[in-house]
């Protein structure tokens, strides 16, 4: 781990030590019950696994984007029901989410496995499902200079299924659309049309 890694590292280590020293205060056997012997380290290091640093985002992204293959394909590209888990900023607390993203190539078409990867990476931030959205919609339009581009997103917030309303049948939808998407109502119907059918199992 680089410099500012290693120093995050031990300062949600410390973090979570007290944590544990306050539900210690709750009444719970936190300095007795060897379950919770070494948690501090281990939940340091799970959250380091949730949220990834920004700069090994950018770098990943930037790595894919120089790594497109020459469009002989001109109709929708979809990658459909990507289950990635990101952060609510407001809360602190795991979002779930089922995320689709498509786009109407130009001149360049992204290799289908880095389609998923993106998704996965960009939801691996504290950052609003609102922002998530339109920043997969926008990065698929500008930097992969396509015809246009459209993001869905459903989230699982556990702010809001495990505690306060504790709504755990509630999903937070939310879309974004560039381009041809935007311009064309029935290609962007199309793409919804799409995305919400009944998710049929292929083996």
């Amino acid at each position: 781990m680089n410099d500012d890694k290693t120093r995050a590292a031990m300062l949600l280590g410390d973090a979570y030590s007290k944590i544990l020293e306050a539900l210690g205060l709750m009444g719970y056997p936190v300095k007795t019950d060897d379950n919770f012997a070494e948690t501090s380290g281990r939940a340091a290091r799970a959250l380091m696994e949730l949220v990834k640093p920004v700069n090994e985002i950018k770098s990943e992204i930037d790595q894919m984007l120089a790594r497109t293959f020459s469009a002989r394909y001109d109709e929708m590209v979809i990658s459909k029901h990507n289950i990635c888990f990101g952060m609510c900023p407001h809360h602190l607390l795991p979002v779930i989410y089922r995320v689709s993203v498509a786009y109407l190539p130009g001149e360049r078409v992204l290799g289908i496995s880095k389609l998923s990867r993106m998704v996965h990476l960009l939801a691996r931030r504290p950052v609003l499902q609102e922002d998530l959205t339109h920043e997969l919609a926008e990065l698929l339009h500008t930097r992969l200079e396509t015809r246009g581009s459209a993001a869905y997103l459903e989230g699982l917030h556990l702010c809001m299924a495990a505690r306060g309303v504790e709504a755990h049948e509630a999903r937070v939808v939310t879309s974004a659309v560039r381009g041809v998407f935007r311009d064309q109502p029935a290609t962007r119907q199309e793409f919804l049309d799409l995305v919400t059918a009944p998710q049929m199992n292929l083996l």
